[in-house]
């Protein structure tokens, strides 16, 4: 699926359909309270008969004339994630065959940008071979912040493996046994047009990918927005987020700045048509689909 904006921007689904109540993945989103937000009666969004969010857990593909950069690598097959029953070894993720129906290969891929170390961003950064995980995109340089590293790394030294569920021997460790880690500060220019923008909160290290081609603007906002309910309400934080308030503000701070812009705002998890523009409205913020 192509989307708007800046360069060529394509998304690879690895898992997508209806997904939990709002209330499992926004505290504050309790049946009355999003009984009134707009969102609510959107079927792109909701499955409005089941009452459960519509998600997708995809990588977007950004193809520039000197790069092809794969940002965030979702779930992945063969993971062991006993906590997590929908992502627990899966075997029949299509991830790659998916990747294969755009014309991509996983040697083309130069630049993994992980937006952030969470399973479901970090899952198809190895694969299964032989017995042994081995980064899925031999020629890549996978890139993530330096603050996120570390919090991620001190994490799984001192947290019981539950509960970070387990991605970081499968995930991420083998990457830094390839060498083929790139740790970076949060200003990072991959390229001209093509940059890193802290945006801490749900990590400390979280960041979003800026596209700019001098025509257009994205930003790959990864998880900065989980859902088109946050816009609507970007106090609403995810309970999976590191420090709730500081994800608070990071968003509304980001939206106050996107928004009447023209910018395109394409998150790691919306459901097609995935791509938005926000506009300001006296009481706070909506959005305009790409279709």
């Amino acid at each position: 699926m192509k989307l708007p904006g800046p360069f060529a921007i394509t998304r690879i689904v690895d898992m997508e359909g209806p997904f939990r109540a709002p209330d499992f993945l926004f505290p504050d989103a309790t049946p009355e309270a999003f009984a009134e937000t707009k969102v609510s009666r959107d079927a792109r969004f909701v499955d409005v008969a089941g009452k459960q969010l519509i998600m997708s857990f995809h990588s977007l593909i950004v193809r520039t004339e000197r790069n092809v950069i794969l940002v965030d690598t979702c779930v992945g097959n063969h993971k062991e994630r006993p906590t997590l029953p929908d992502w627990h070894q899966r075997t029949d993720g299509q991830y790659l065959k998916n990747l294969a129906a755009v014309g991509l290969t996983p040697e083309a891929i130069t630049h993994v940008l992980c937006t952030h170390l969470h399973a479901d961003h970090v899952g198809w950064n190895t694969k299964l071979l032989n017995g042994r995980w081995v980064p899925t995109f031999p020629n890549a340089k996978y890139v993530m912040h330096a603050k996120e590293f570390e919090h991620a790394d001190h994490a799984q030294r001192t947290a019981d493996a539950n509960t970070r569920h387990r991605f970081w021997d499968d995930s991420v460790q083998p990457i830094l046994d390839a060498k083929q880690a790139l740790i970076v500060a949060g200003d990072f220019e991959i390229e001209p047009g093509v940059r890193l923008q802290p945006a801490p909160g749900h990590t400390p290290g979280n960041i979003v990918l800026v596209l700019d081609d001098g025509k257009q603007r994205a930003y790959l906002v990864g998880d900065t927005i989980h859902h088109p309910v946050q816009i609507e309400r970007p106090n609403w934080s995810s309970r999976f987020c590191w420090d709730a308030n500081q994800s608070r503000l990071t968003r509304a701070k980001f939206l106050g700045e996107v928004a009447d812009t023209g910018a395109w705002i394409i998150p790691a998890h919306f459901a097609p048509p995935c791509a938005v523009r926000v506009t300001s409205q006296t009481n706070g913020f909506w959005f305009n689909t790409a279709s």
